[in-house]
């Protein structure tokens, strides 16, 4: 216990120190460089203060956030949906072969462009887009997790009888738990990533949008100011949202 009280110590003391070695860089190349090109810590900091209490940070936040959890919600629950169906059916699972080939070879910017054009410059390309990336995850995790059931425990249920309801809360749901875990913990953080991507071409607000005007307007003050808080909404989702869920998840493997 006291040796792992003593590495987490020392693993926090590294980290503080590459932060620390990040802004002293950063600093310096600030003062070598004009602020139009690297504002420095102090002036993004300044920033970061004004877009807060102007209210711009909440609003802009609230709406990437909102997209992002419909795409999330939308892509995961075709997902799910399709992943049981092919668990359960081989032939489904043959044809989603090359569906599924064909979304993960798809590089983001070119569905983006690709939505922009069917759907013009609104909310709906960033739900479109991350909907559409996050779908093969949940699908591969969901139907091979179906698939690596016990054979048995799905007989025992015909031979006992059992309603489709009742099999697939007692037996498929707790087996694909641990996958339904890793694919959140996998999505998550991608997915508001791609929506910050999206906003930066195919809306007029949300984090990415605001991005956008602050290059328009050359202020690189406010860029790296909404950099550092697209950084710091990613890093809280990890800590608040996908290590709870990797607890979990291990949970679950132990239990099994």
């Amino acid at each position: 216990m006291m040796i792992s009280i003593m590495n987490r110590k020392k693993s926090l003391i590294i980290q503080m120190s590459t932060c620390s070695g990040i802004v002293l860089i950063w600093t310096l190349l600030s003062l070598k460089f004009p602020s139009i090109l690297i504002p420095s810590p102090y002036e993004t900091l300044t920033a970061l203060w004004h877009i807060t209490v102007s209210g711009e940070l909440l609003h802009q936040l609230y709406l990437t956030m909102v997209r992002m959890l419909v795409g999330l919600i939308i892509g995961m629950s075709l997902a799910i949906l399709s992943g049981l169906l092919a668990g359960r059916f081989a032939v489904i699972y043959e044809m989603f072969r090359p569906i599924i080939a064909f979304l993960l070879g798809i590089p983001p910017i070119i569905l983006v462009v690709v939505a922009m054009v069917w759907f013009g410059t609104n909310s709906i390309i960033p739900i479109f887009v991350v909907s559409i990336l996050v779908f093969p995850t949940f699908y591969m995790n969901i139907a091979n997790g179906y698939r690596q059931i016990d054979i048995q425990l799905l007989q025992m249920a015909t031979v006992y009888k059992k309603s489709t309801w009742q099999t697939l809360r007692f037996i498929i749901l707790p087996s694909l738990m641990v996958p339904f875990f890793t694919a959140c913990s996998l999505a998550a953080g991608g997915a508001v990533r791609i929506t910050i991507m999206a906003e930066l071409l195919g809306t007029s607000s949300g984090i990415g949008a605001a991005l956008t005007m602050a290059r328009i307007n050359i202020n690189t003050d406010k860029v790296f100011a909404w950099t550092l808080i697209s950084v710091l909404v990613i890093l809280a989702i990890d800590s608040f949202i996908l290590n709870p869920l990797k607890a979990r998840m291990m949970k679950w493997n132990m239990e099994e």
